[in-house]
């Protein structure tokens, strides 16, 4: 049966089916738009929007139901715009608070419409469950307010005042997009604190809710990936000094060596050279590169030129092994006081609790265990995002 939500809070639960609301969800529940928080325990639903990898109904509406489309948002818009004029706001309030019932009929009757339409239409992903465990995680990270400190921003220069103005003006919660990309590496919405573009020196305004912030990142996660896909073992070590020795004979430092491999194993003509000897592009197309294509690991398929195949190939693939172990942190972390906060490129950081703080190892020990072996992980921690301190735990 198809069923629908209004707003994904989690206070804020109330759903349409058989054409009436209840704040129930029954066994026979199974096909929604979209997953929210609340709806986590509920493995059988399966979500419309993952099938066709879009986040807004208007980007997955069809044709045929444009103009209906588009009648809904239009009343949708002028009835938020008058609850904002009398200070409602959805970050507060329920959506169907807001908003008329026959309005709110009218909307579930087209997500049905529009879900009908995409079940029937299109098969399921073969990265399908892999997507979802990533709409779980930022979900989650979503509904958690941030504690931050805005005063730590000098407002010194023009760059100093434009950054406290756009994190004034901004949420305090991290809203990712999960589907902006090509690669499929997170973005974040328009609205959401923008954790990603974050310049360095105004990390310091990110403070953690609980005692402290703990990160683990990977060390030179895309070539440890390259290796991953070829099948190579993973050197413990530095990768880049690992580098260093073995494919340009001690003649670079590190900078430069990450530089020369990047440079080696994205360039499609680039020379050979000892590094495309070990990082074979070659052997990689043969894998995972056909009919304009290329199919990583996870069955994320992405369309591209041969130009581009390796990077996408292997940027795709970094992605999906950090939301892997991201994941897996996530699970781990249940039913503890501290949390996932956010991911960054390559990293996630912890909200860590006092009394948690004997879990650091077997946090490290979850996230380095990757389906191509285990990563190199380096770990810092501090009572600010910017001050973090290296942590050396075995």
């Amino acid at each position: 049966m198809l069923f629908q939500t209004f707003d994904e809070k989690k206070e804020c639960f109330l759903i349409f089916r058989n054409g009436k609301f209840c704040e129930e969800l029954t066994e026979d529940c199974e096909k929604t738009w979209t997953y929210a928080p609340y709806l986590q325990d509920h493995p059988r639903i399966e979500y419309a929007n993952l099938y066709v990898q879009k986040n807004s109904l208007e980007e997955a509406c069809p044709s045929f139901l444009r103009e209906r489309y588009n009648t809904i948002a239009l009343k949708l818009k002028a009835f938020l715009k008058a609850a904002s004029t009398t200070g409602l706001s959805l970050d507060r309030f329920c959506l169907y608070d807001m908003i008329p019932e026959h309005v709110l009929v009218e909307l579930a009757n087209l997500k049905n419409e529009v879900c009908i339409h995409i079940f029937n239409n299109h098969p399921k992903p073969q990265h399908y469950d892999h997507m979802l465990k990533i709409a779980q995680v930022v979900g989650d990270i979503k509904y958690r307010e941030l504690n931050l400190d805005l005063n730590k921003i000098l407002r010194l220069t023009v760059q100093d005042k434009n950054t406290y103005k756009l994190l004034k003006e901004n949420k305090n919660y991290i809203d990712y997009d999960q589907f902006k990309t090509v690669t499929g590496r997170l973005s974040t919405r328009k609205h959401s604190f923008p954790i990603m573009t974050l310049a360095k020196k105004y990390r310091e305004v990110v403070k953690p809710t609980n005692d402290w912030l703990f990160e683990l990142d990977f060390n030179a996660a895309e070539l440890r990936t390259a290796l991953g896909l070829l099948g190579y073992p993973q050197p413990s070590i530095d990768l880049h000094q690992w580098n260093i020795k073995h494919l340009f004979n001690g003649t670079k430092d590190r900078e430069n060596a990450k530089r020369s491999a990047f440079a080696a194993l994205y360039n499609p003509h680039s020379p050979e050279s000892p590094v495309t000897a070990l990082y074979d592009r070659k052997k990689l197309k043969s894998l995972y590169f056909k009919d304009n294509k290329i199919m990583n690991p996870f069955h994320r398929v992405i369309e591209c030129d041969e130009d581009h195949a390796i990077s996408y190939l292997i940027q795709s693939t970094a992605a999906d092994v950090l939301f892997e172990q991201m994941y897996a942190v996530w699970e781990f972390l249940k039913n503890k006081k501290s949390f996932l906060k956010f991911c960054n490129h390559d990293s996630i950081v912890i909200d860590l609790a006092e009394e948690d703080q004997y879990l650091v190892n077997d946090m490290k020990e979850v996230f380095c265990k990757t389906r191509f072996g285990r990563f190199k992980i380096n770990c810092e921690g501090g009572k600010d995002w910017l001050n973090m301190k290296k942590l050396n735990i075995n």
